[in-house]
């Protein structure tokens, strides 16, 4: 037997193996996964991994990370083929197992289904930059999120925000993905690379908060006398940041590309005026203000 045709058997053999645990765990059709048009079979290599962190999230958020993480595993993408993080994963509802958590919605956090997805889609985003995936669609949150670096999230909903991107090599692409309750790591397996690639992140401006201030006029505050303030809600600074992909070979930088300009809401804070009346001094034994006792 050719050494070609061997291989051509073996990585036949992987896909099918990983076309059957994704058929398992998603319960769709694998179909549209073959047949491998411009297929030029190599060994199936880890091509880049990339990991966050979610071990302070609330129960309900780490339930969804889990379950957004479940489906998405074991994805299979075809030569040329488009992956959609909302097609594979599918619509973030309680009737899906799906609970509420924190979210971000017009440049507010509150509380809504499926609150904690968009970690999984920018976990997968960086993960597809490193292995040299083609970027079609991607979209920044409103508000800067902690578990990434500026210009580097990846935000979706069921409606109208996705991730997609496109295996532009000669094998198919496999995604790994599992949560384990404190990190989520996503591995994308396919040829091996030449290149490699890097990720940086530049602040280009700090956008400093609003302050708005509302009077007590409910007496919430007794302690604060008229004319003083105090912070009730600290502001937070938004930016502007830009994303770059430096390409490397042999350890080389051969390029580096701009691939994203982004800018993050600051989150304005709250200060409130006090209306107590300050007690005066009351006379004692003709004006003292105090008493001591002598010994």
């Amino acid at each position: 037997m050719k050494k070609s045709s061997a291989i051509k058997i073996i990585v036949l053999a992987i896909l099918a193996f990983f076309t059957l645990i994704t058929s398992a765990e998603s319960g769709t059709s694998t179909a549209s996964a073959m047949p491998f048009y411009d297929l030029q079979p190599e060994k199936i290599v880890l091509r880049a991994e990339f990991s966050t962190d979610y071990g302070k999230s609330s129960e309900e958020r780490k339930h969804n990370i889990r379950l957004a993480a479940k489906s998405l595993n074991n994805a299979l993408i075809d030569v040329n083929g488009e992956f959609s993080f909302n097609r594979h994963v599918g619509a973030r509802t309680e009737k899906r197992g799906y609970k509420s958590a924190k979210i971000i919605v017009n440049g507010e956090f509150t509380e809504g289904v499926g609150g904690g997805v968009c970690q999984v889609s920018t976990t997968l985003y960086n993960a597809a930059l490193l292995a040299g995936l083609k970027i079609t669609e991607a979209h920044a949150h409103s508000l800067a999120v902690s578990y990434v670096k500026p210009s580097f999230d990846a935000m979706v909903n069921s409606g109208s925000a996705d991730l997609r991107f496109i295996n532009a090599t000669h094998n198919p692409i496999i995604i790994n993905a599992f949560a384990d309750g404190k990190t989520l790591t996503v591995k994308i397996y396919g040829e091996p690379m030449r290149e490699k690639y890097e990720r940086k992140s530049v602040v280009v401006k700090e956008i400093e908060p609003e302050y708005s201030v509302i009077k007590d006029t409910a007496g919430e505050y007794p302690d604060l006398y008229s004319g003083e303030r105090k912070i009730i809600k600290y502001g937070k600074k938004g930016l502007i940041s830009e994303g770059y992909i430096v390409k490397k070979i042999n350890g080389k930088v051969v390029s580096e590309s701009r691939i994203r300009r982004n800018k993050y809401a600051a989150i304005s804070g709250v200060i409130v005026e006090g209306t107590a009346t300050r007690p005066q001094p009351s006379d004692i034994d003709g004006g003292a203000l105090f008493s001591e006792d002598v010994a």
